[in-house]
């Protein structure tokens, strides 16, 4: 049985743990016309109880709505009675109203039962038989029970087991792509990347619809690795029409790849860059008609209208705390964009007073701002002083004929760096050489 811990909702031991200690609370999402049923409709499984039960543990508002879609969803959908139990205590622990599990516990154990049983005995006569083909097929029973049960650990198990009855590459590669999935399930970035290399090793040349489900899990393991580069690259080249199998499975959804787009472009391309790979780019343009709000904040900051932006920033990231990728990555993001909006609105100027400047940027105060340009001008991310005095934030310039004479410079310690290894290099072919002649002599 799982043990509960006091972090998110993730897997713990070989079941998936919820918390009953509710971590920092925030509100309900600020994004217009949203309704957590509604939004939760759009998922399924393991993927759909993941989402309610993060949800229910960050905001208590929506906690007893959220706890019972993930109630009615392990009810319905899965042989999980520890995750199950979970609930229904966390349930009793809000509302006060206990709720009988136990009919429900025994009609389940009482069919996993018989089903662990029955594709055990296929797995044991497939092997008897030396019948790689039912012995595969039986092993994909098994993952799919263990799936139902909430074992996800033994279902990669299963999966891993699998290989040795696989009778070609493209077996083997579906193998590892359920496993990514169950990875990706569980939020283990790292074994998803992994499954997925392994992939990519047996089956070089997938077709579209295999690349395309790679491309969204390749993305989803980069955005929570923090490698916010790496996963635009991936997303840009992205099209509805070729994902759309993915987006049936109902574990991703195109209003999320166009969040994780927005999100990790603006924390790491530059201006133009926005422009031409999210704002401009046609497959991307389709995820964006799907959430509109983000179409809008990348308008709003190609545009320059940073207080907008930042406003409807605000407004989305409120949704994303809910959201179990993007949730753990919410403050850094916010800060790594603001950033970037704090170095664009000081690209024209040589000097700008400050107080102005907290004032179009939404900061609550100056000395927030100080704070914060403080700090990114210590990290390099700004060449600027602070004038205290005169509450001016004045950019260091750069003298043209200083610049190329600190270009020379470098060139001359590193031609100088390499005359010296060279003449190194002949003294030791010298040597070396008059010691060969001697030995001969």
């Amino acid at each position: 049985m799982s043990s509960i811990n006091s972090g998110m909702f993730t897997a713990t031991g070989q079941h998936f743990g919820i918390s009953l200690t509710r971590t920092a609370s925030i509100p309900e999402p600020s994004l217009l016309a949203f309704n957590l049923r509604s939004y939760l409709s759009e998922y399924t499984g393991y993927a759909k109880i993941r989402r309610a039960i993060y949800v229910g543990e960050r905001c208590p508002t929506l906690s007893i709505e959220s706890y019972s879609i993930a109630l009615e969803e392990l009810e319905n959908k899965t042989y999980d009675t520890t995750t199950y139990k979970h609930i229904a205590r966390l349930l009793e622990q809000l509302t006060g109203e206990r709720r009988d599990t136990e009919e429900w516990e025994r009609r389940v154990s009482k069919e996993v039962k018989e089903q662990d049983t029955e594709i055990r005995g296929k797995l044991e006569r497939a092997k008897k038989q030396v019948s790689k083909k039912d012995t595969l097929q039986a092993q994909w029973e098994l993952v799919r029970l263990q799936q139902q049960r909430g074992l996800m650990d033994e279902a990669v198990r299963a999966l891993q087991d699998g290989r040795t009855s696989c009778g070609g590459m493209p077996e083997q590669a579906e193998l590892y792509v359920e496993a990514a999935r169950v990875s990706q399930v569980m939020g283990r970035w790292l074994q998803v990347a992994t499954y997925i290399q392994r992939t990519e090793a047996v089956l070089p040349d997938p077709d579209a619809t295999a690349r395309a489900e790679l491309a969204v899990l390749r993305a989803q393991a980069d955005f929570g690795d923090c490698k916010w580069s790496v996963a635009v690259n991936g997303l840009r080249e992205l099209s509805i029409d070729t994902a759309s199998i993915v987006f049936a499975r109902k574990t991703v959804t195109p209003r999320d790849i166009a969040l994780y787009g927005t999100l990790a472009g603006l924390a790491a391309l530059d201006r133009d860059q926005v422009k031409q790979q999210l704002l401009d780019n046609v497959q991307f343009g389709q995820f964006l008609d799907r959430m509109p709000e983000c179409q809008a904040l990348l308008q709003s900051y190609y545009d320059s209208k940073y207080d907008d932006a930042l406003n409807m920033l605000t407004r989305i990231l409120s949704f994303c705390h809910l959201d179990p990728v993007i949730g753990p990555h919410v403050t850094t993001l916010k800060q790594r964009i603001r950033d970037n909006i704090v170095v664009l609105y000081i690209q024209p100027f040589v000097s700008v007073r400050m107080s102005s400047m907290a004032t179009a940027l939404c900061f609550g105060s100056t000395g927030q701002l100080e704070d914060t340009l403080v700090r990114m001008i210590d990290s390099g991310l700004i060449h600027a002083r602070i004038d205290g005095t005169t509450g001016f934030l004045i950019k260091h310039t750069v003298n043209a004929r200083d610049a190329a004479l600190s270009r020379v410079e470098t060139m001359h310690r590193a031609f100088a760096q390499q005359a010296e290894l060279m003449t190194a290099r002949i003294q030791y072919l010298e040597e070396e050489s008059a010691r060969k002649r001697g030995a001969r002599a």
